[in-house]
């Protein structure tokens, strides 16, 4: 099973839109795949940090994380890194659970530079928890000019996600 990432609790998010295109591609692929996206998250789900129960948390957990072999992450660019969200999401997950998974990233931004800050970043806090990341890191820029209102519309971003997906697969 992969679990694909919206990195973001923003609603409507281009992150959203990126995930919503990688689903399609690994699905078209074959693969069994679904989307969590962040906005999914219970309200007071910052609780679980603090070694509180957050009712409808675990089964976030279970339902997504526990049972993934692979994790895509689809990481927008937020102050020259990548959402407080994202990384308190990860702080409530334990990391039992999170070790020896393989991940891939997908940088986002409105910049020239595809959310490059934000990949290495994250890179680091992955390996630090056991993941293992693949190296290809597609870097998505000016992501406004990429989707439409509700995937990503540029034919040769596609096509460089359905390549980076083949790779991902033989990680």
């Amino acid at each position: 099973m992969i679990t694909i990432i919206s990195g973001t609790n923003r609603e409507n998010s281009n992150s959203q839109k990126v995930s919503e295109s990688c689903l399609q591609i690994l699905k078209e692929q074959g693969h069994t795949a679904q989307i969590f996206s962040l906005t999914a998250l219970p309200d007071n789900f910052f609780s679980v940090i603090y070694d509180k129960v957050s009712p409808g948390y675990q089964h976030l957990i279970d339902d997504f994380i526990k049972d993934a072999d692979q994790l895509v992450f689809v990481l927008p660019e937020y102050q020259g890194s990548y959402p407080g969200v994202l990384k308190s999401f990860l702080d409530a997950i334990d990391p039992k659970l999170l070790a020896d998974k393989k991940a891939c990233l997908i940088g986002v931004a409105s910049g020239r530079a595809g959310g490059i800050r934000p990949l290495s970043h994250f890179t680091d806090v992955l390996h630090h928890l056991n993941i293992e990341v693949f190296s290809s890191q597609p870097k998505l820029s000016a992501i406004d000019g990429l989707v439409d209102e509700r995937l990503i519309s540029d034919s040769k971003t596609l096509e460089r996600l359905k390549v980076h997906f083949r790779k991902f697969m033989n990680f």
